[in-house]
């Protein structure tokens, strides 16, 4: 019994605290690639942990965490070859995400308030997009070997530390961004506060994430619909906080922010060389088109229409 991987519970929610949290989904892990480079996290290949929602604020957490030492960190060690750095630098598909941030905090403050920390910087492309856009761009990233390329190809500062070490040096930028990136940190509440920390007086910082009700109800459906597919919205842990318009508010407050706002965000797009040329054009005016419609509903963000979530807060 002991080489059965372990798991450590948690009794209350990570944003509000209540202690009503109610089984929605089970996620399994498959940790089988990391065999060679990482044996103890393979060996919680078939284990199994209950996805439940808090009763009071609707945010979705595990049941329990794995006890293994850096269990995420070693989860997202990966290898990434050069070749697929750079394709994914090169790559457009997350642009309209990015420009739609980057206009949303421009108009939120004065023209002369252009510092901005990318938090989860992955390779630098919301970087390069903001230096061309006129802002003073850093990044956070804690992967080496993204880091390392997100230098190199943007020519800025890229920091391999958190937030809390960076504030501690000193630092204060007008905006911070996380897209992507809040979904796969477990306890949200004191990274957002960390982000805080970051940020001058009266800075903004953007937030996306995936509405967690919304994503799984289509996964149960996608089931029901296609023979042979399991719904899954957080094997391995890979998605360890589910949001609901509701606790991403709260989550955000919580950390110390006002002025919240949160609304649909914008789709990732169908990337060149994904499918002939028509078919990926005809999939990206729906996507946009869909965006679109959904944010122009009245309570369009607590809808199953609204997949991914993107707010707005000011630290005062």
């Amino acid at each position: 019994m002991g080489d059965v991987p372990r798991f450590s519970p948690l009794g209350q929610c990570w944003v509000c605290g209540g202690d009503r949290l109610v089984r929605v989904h089970e996620a399994i892990f498959d940790h089988s690639a990391f065999r060679d480079q990482d044996p103890e996290l393979a060996a919680y290949t078939g284990q199994r942990v209950a996805l439940m929602r808090c009763a009071r604020c609707g945010f979705g957490q595990p049941a329990a965490l794995p006890v293994l030492p850096q269990y995420f960190a070693r989860m997202y060690d990966q290898r990434w070859s050069g070749d697929w750095m750079a394709q994914e630098f090169a790559s457009d598909y997350k642009d309209l995400i990015f420009r739609t941030v980057l206009g949303a905090l421009a108009r939120r403050l004065p023209p002369g308030r252009r510092t901005l920390l990318d938090v989860g910087a992955h390779v630098g492309r919301l970087i390069r997009l903001a230096l061309a856009e006129g802002w003073d761009a850093e990044g956070i990233e804690l992967n080496p070997q993204t880091s390392a390329f997100a230098r190199r190809a943007t020519g800025r500062p890229v920091h391999q530390l958190d937030a809390h070490d960076l504030a501690e040096r000193g630092r204060r930028f007008d905006a911070a961004t996380l897209i992507d990136v809040l979904e796969h940190i477990p306890d949200p509440v004191p990274v957002v506060a960390g982000i805080a920390r970051v940020l001058a007086p009266g800075g903004w910082v953007a937030v996306k994430v995936p509405h967690g009700p919304a994503q799984l109800r289509k996964e149960v459906l996608r089931a029901r619909l296609v023979r042979g597919y399991r719904a899954t919205v957080a094997d391995n842990l890979v998605h360890v906080n589910h949001f609901t318009p509701r606790s991403l508010r709260l989550a955000l407050e919580r950390a110390g922010f006002t002025d919240v706002r949160v609304t649909v965000a914008a789709p990732e797009l169908v990337p060149h060389g994904h499918g002939g040329t028509l078919r990926r054009l005809l999939m990206n005016g729906a996507r946009r088109s869909f965006y679109t419609t959904t944010r122009a509903l009245p309570g369009g963000v607590h809808t199953p229409l609204a997949l991914h979530l993107q707010a707005y807060a000011r630290i005062p």
